[in-house]
């Protein structure tokens, strides 16, 4: 067999491959099987094709970092993760086996034609994936010998070291860059226009311009989504959950159970997340309020419409080189409207209260909505029965407003009624609207129960996400903007509080978040609000009766109508302009658009997608979506990859050092790398009296500190020369006299064996 191949499978530990092709023998001596060798060979060629051991690990390895550093999208569809860790650990064998190589050399060239190494340095590089190799007696006995130069304990102190952890890191690392993870990823961005301004989407002051007078009968399975009341049904079944799920018994004790996190509210192509919970920062101090938001409808249907059309764009999609496979197949995405979104925030608060129709000169008052209103403000009190204990609530007398002129409404007695009051904002800064809940009587009686209701409501900036799943639509969500800490500063600026109630950088005593409480308040009028209640065709009665009637607590109808009116009123305040529309053409592949939509450009985020009439869109309002996709992809996204690589890319740096290390000395050697070629030198050199009592194990560290070195001794029988493992004493940096192994020279006749022990 030729050196060349030789040399190459035993590089890569294949030597049974060259025997087994290898049929004829050459004895050497006296009729042994194995030929002389050279020990230390200095050829180029050959030292570098024992480095080819690198050549698979380092490849893979650095496939993996430019992989996970360029950003390679696999799509919905993997591997399973048992392959991945298979090929991962198959890879941390090679790496182990190339590091192993590295140390041999170092530890083959000192003991061959170097100064000799420490004994307990002798089998470091076969415990190379032995990380308790670095607190054994055989490494700090090596360490701490006094045969060595500081050059080289100091390459003792580091390579040693970083080649054990690096060979016991570098499998989970190349695991970590192998396995591609499940997240989201970039999937392109475009601008997106509605036909309305933001006037239209976002009014500071609600009324009935734009309002169809039809919405003022509804039918009860009405659908239709451009009257403030469309999608009522939805409110209905929360305040039916919510006051049935406890049993009978225990309703007037507990009051009410908590109801759902969210009410699914469908529009013309979204379903929106109509959030309805009691603000619990104000407990204690009064009524607590009930807060309410949910998704512009208008917005939502336009981010839906543009989700569907990026997920057709995706039939277009070709790989970009070197970054993925074609997204056809991929379905599941999220689209994101971060900025100039804003959606309706409202609040409530009510209290019970008695009217008499012929007594009450006083101004009727509305209780204190503790989020919205000053405590500054307030001009009396109110005692209330609650469910276990009376309640009292600061109050704020209506101006122009009496009881007695409160006690009569329009509508039939026997029902449920509302009167919508607009409050005069010196009086009220920072409700939107009032209401008087009227509860069913007898015409008879001369005493009337009422709800008094402050209510107020805003746009709050928001964050308006939509995801699709195997491309159907989720419902839309949304969350609010963050509150700063640091500058403290409340969402509704209230002018009217008193010195003593604030900190020293001016914030209220109360605890201003969004999104309960929005930068952009509304004033409500009646003429807007009374599409809140429009009558019920065929039921001879209201929308607020249908929601009140049979649901209202015995122990807290409060808590009903709160519910009811909150969430009507959110509701109705985000269907503005929900008769405008997604506008613009999408930009298509080829010129008259027969290649469909170009799903390429609007992946690669390179500009928008919809194509507008300049003049036509001044008035629009414009949103930035962007869209990102669920799967598999290779990336440096957070800190398991960025450390894998520096793992990886140190490896690789050592790997090459010593490739360009035996390429340019050309010194190599394949002798002495298994514990079986080991044994045999030393079962072949003459015993030393220092390692006397050590056949049953070491327990002494200055064992390990013994200097030895491989040196040339000339054959007893003088048919040549052969070479041995001589030790020297710690004091003594060379061991036993001997030559020094010359280069490409071929060793290995057997001495004779001699009776006795050469003493030092």
């Amino acid at each position: 067999m030729k050196l060349w191949t030789a040399t190459l499978l035993r590089a890569f530990g294949l030597q049974l491959l060259g025997r087994f092709f290898d049929s004829i023998r050459h004895p050497v001596g006296k009729g042994l099987h194995e030929k002389t060798k050279v020990a230390i060979s200095q050829d180029r060629l050959v030292a570098f094709l024992r480095a080819l051991i690198h050549l698979v690990p380092v490849g893979v390895a650095m496939y993996e970092i430019i992989l996970n550093w360029n950003t390679y999208y696999v799509g919905t569809a993997s591997y399973s993760q048992a392959f991945y860790q298979t090929i991962a650990k198959v890879h941390e064998i090679m790496i182990q086996a190339s590091v192993a190589a590295i140390v041999l050399t170092y530890i083959r060239k000192e003991l061959a034609v170097g100064e000799g190494i420490p004994f307990g340095l002798l089998f470091a590089g076969l415990q190379i994936s032995q990380i308790s190799y670095l607190w054994s007696l055989e490494y700090w006995g090596s360490v701490r010998t006094a045969a060595l130069r500081s050059y080289s304990r100091l390459i003792l102190l580091v390579l040693i070291p970083i080649s054990i952890i690096l060979a016991t890191v570098c499998g989970p690392a190349s695991a970590v860059l192998l396995v591609p993870r499940q997240q989201f990823w970039q999937g392109g961005a475009t601008d997106i226009w509605i036909n309305a301004t933001q006037s239209e989407l976002w009014p500071d002051r609600m009324d009935d311009r734009f309002i169809p007078s039809s919405c003022s009968v509804i039918v009860i399975d009405d659908v239709n989504n451009i009257c403030p009341s469309s999608g009522w049904q939805k409110i209905r079944d929360f305040i039916l959950i919510t006051s049935r799920a406890l049993p009978e018994p225990y309703k007037d004790h507990f009051g009410y159970s908590e109801g759902p996190e969210a009410i699914q509210m469908a529009s013309g192509s979204s379903i929106r997340q109509l959030s309805i919970r009691e603000d619990e920062s104000f407990m204690g101090k009064g009524p607590e309020p009930l807060v309410a938001s949910v998704q512009h409808a208008a917005i939502s249907d336009a981010v839906a419409n543009t989700a569907a059309l990026w997920f057709l764009s995706l039939t277009n999609v070709t790989a970009a080189k070197g970054h993925g496979v074609p997204l056809s197949d991929q379905s599941d995405a999220t689209h994101t409207v971060a900025t100039n979104y804003s959606q309706p925030y409202s609040s409530v608060a009510c209290v019970p209260d008695s009217i008499n129709g012929t007594l009450g000169s006083e101004r009727l008052a509305f209780p204190v909505l503790l989020n919205a209103n000053s405590p500054r403000l307030a001009t009396g009190n109110l005692t209330y029965q609650g469910c276990l204990h009376p309640d009292r609530s600061q109050t704020i007398d209506h101006p122009s407003i009496l009881r007695r002129d409160a006690f009569e409404y329009e509508g039939p007695s026997d029902k449920y009624r509302i009167r919508w009051i607009e409050l005069p904002q010196d009086q009220f800064e920072g409700s939107s609207i009032g209401a008087v809940i009227y509860k069913p009587r007898d015409a008879k009686n001369s005493t009337q129960d009422v709800l008094l209701c402050n209510m107020s409501a805003g746009w709050g900036v928001s964050e308006l996400s939509l995801q699709t799943v195997a491309g159907g639509m989720s419902a839309v969500s949304s969350k609010g903007a963050p509150f700063n800490y640091e500058t403290k500063t409340p969402s509704i600026k209230l002018t009217n509080i008193p010195a003593s109630e604030t900190d020293d950088s001016g914030a209220t005593y109360a605890e201003f978040v969004l999104p309960y409480f929005p930068k952009q308040p509304i004033v409500i009028t009646e003429s807007w609000a009374k599409y809140l209640d429009p009558s019920i065709e065929g039921l001879n009665s209201t929308l607020i009766d249908v929601l009140l009637k049979n649901q209202v607590f015995s122990c807290s109808p409060r808590v009903t109508a709160e519910e009811a009116l909150t969430g009507l009123l959110v509701n109705g305040l985000s269907r503005t302009g929900a008769g405008s529309r997604l506008q613009g053409s999408v930009r298509t592949v080829g010129p008259n658009g027969e290649g469909g939509l170009d799903g390429n450009y609007w992946l690669s985020g390179k500009g928008n997608v919809f194509d507008v009439n300049p003049e036509e869109s001044v008035n629009w309002t414009r949103f930035h979506v962007e869209s990102t996709l669920e799967g598999h992809a290779y990336n440096t996204i957070n800190t398991p990859p960025k450390i894998a690589i520096a793992v990886l890319s140190l490896y690789c740096l050592l790997a090459l050092g010593h490739v360009f290390y035996a390429g340019i000395t050309g010194i190599s050697s394949s002798c002495w790398d298994s514990m079986a070629e080991v044994t045999v030198l030393a079962m072949n050199s003459t015993p030393t009296a220092a390692l006397r009592n050590t056949c049953a194990g070491i327990s002494e560290l200055s064992i390990f500190k013994l200097p030895i070195r491989i040196l040339v001794k000339n054959d007893v029988e003088g048919e040549g020369e052969h070479l041995e493992l001589s030790f020297g004493d710690s004091e003594k940096r060379d061991p036993a006299a001997g030559e020094t192994i010359k280069m490409n020279r071929a060793y290995g006749t057997m001495p004779r064996i001699e009776k006795g022990i050469k003493a030092l």
